[in-house]
C-alpha cells in the first residue's frame, strides 16, 4: 500500500438535488485544490436519507449526478469513492456507490447489501439490498466498499481483508440516536478488527431534512483510534493515508498468525 491523500467530504442533503449537485461539486473542487488524490463523499449525498426522497430522487445508472462523477474524477484527475445514490433498476431501487478513476471510468460499483430496518425506520420499503461484495485497486493499493449499517457485520470486513484490502471506505449516514451510542464504537472496532483504515464520510447536520443526521464523518487507524472527527458542520477535510501504518499495526498484532496457530 503507498501513501496517499485522502479528501473527506462531508454534506447535508437538502430537498433540492440541483443544489445538492452544485454544493457537492463545490467541496469537491476544494479538496483536490488541497491536493487530495483519493476524495471520498458519504452515503445518499445527493438525497435525504427519507424513504419518499429514495423515490423522488431516483435516477437511471448514468444520469445526472453519476456524470457529475465522472466529470469531477476526470477534471481534478483524483479516485472518486462516490459515497452512495438512488438508483433505479427495473421496478428496484438501489442504495448505490460507484468507484471512478483519474480518468472518470468507472472502476467498481456495490449496492448495499443490509439494509437499516430498525427503531422506526424500514429502508428496505423503497430500497432492495445488493448481493455481493469484494474489493476495488486503485493506485494505492486494494480497498474495501461498504454502507453505513454494514459496519454491524464483522464478517463482511473480514471478507475484505481476505481479499487483501488496506484501507476500507464507509460511507455512511447514522442518525442521532444510533449515532451517539454506536458511531465511534463500529468505526474503531472494524479498524482494529481488520487493521485496516477505515475512511466513514458522513452526511452533515443542518436544521432541515439532514436535522436528524449524527454527522462526525471519521478516520480510524488499523490500531482503532479516531484520526479524525468532523463534528457536525458540513466541509471537508484532507487528511494523509500512510501505508507504514497497516504494516506496522500488521506486524504488532499478527492476527492472520495467530487464528492458523489456534485449536479449537
Amino acid at each position: 500500500m503507498k501513501d496517499f491523500k485522502l479528501g473527506i467530504i462531508q454534506n447535508a442533503a437538502k430537498g433540492d438535488k440541483d443544489f445538492n449537485l452544485k454544493n457537492m461539486e463545490e467541496l469537491v473542487t476544494k479538496a483536490a485544490e488541497k491536493g487530495a488524490e483519493v476524495i471520498a463523499l458519504p452515503e445518499m449525498w445527493n438525497c435525504p436519507y427519507q424513504n419518499s426522497y429514495f423515490e423522488k430522487f431516483k435516477e437511471e445508472e448514468g444520469g445526472k449526478s453519476y456524470e457529475l462523477m465522472v466529470k469531477l474524477a476526470r477534471e481534478h484527475r483524483i479516485f472518486l469513492v462516490g459515497g452512495s445514490i438512488p438508483i433505479a433498476s427495473g421496478y428496484r431501487i438501489y442504495n448505490k456507490s460507484f468507484v471512478f478513476n483519474r480518468e472518470g471510468r468507472e472502476i467498481f460499483s456495490y449496492s448495499k447489501i443490509n439494509l437499516f430496518d430498525i427503531e422506526g425506520f424500514k429502508e428496505s420499503k423503497n430500497i432492495s439490498g445488493g448481493k455481493s461484495l469484494g474489493v476495488f485497486e486503485n493506485d494505492y493499493g486494494l480497498n474495501g466498499l461498504c454502507i453505513c449499517y454494514d459496519s454491524r457485520f464483522p464478517e463482511l470486513f473480514q471478507t475484505f481483508v481476505d481479499f487483501g484490502a488496506e484501507v476500507i471506505f464507509m460511507p455512511s449516514t447514522f442518525m442521532i440516536k444510533t449515532g451517539k451510542r454506536f458511531w465511534e464504537l463500529v468505526n474503531r472496532a472494524r479498524g482494529m478488527d481488520t487493521q485496516c483504515y477505515l475512511i466513514s464520510p458522513s452526511i452533515a447536520r443542518d436544521d432541515e431534512l439532514s436535522k436528524n443526521a449524527y454527522a462526525h464523518s471519521m478516520i480510524t487507524s488499523p490500531y482503532g483510534e479516531v484520526l479524525l472527527d468532523m463534528g457536525t458542520e458540513e466541509g471537508f477535510e484532507v487528511f494523509e493515508i500512510k501505508g507504514d501504518l497497516v504494516r506496522e499495526a500488521r506486524k504488532n498484532f499478527p492476527y492472520k498468525e495467530s487464528r492458523s496457530n489456534r485449536s479449537l
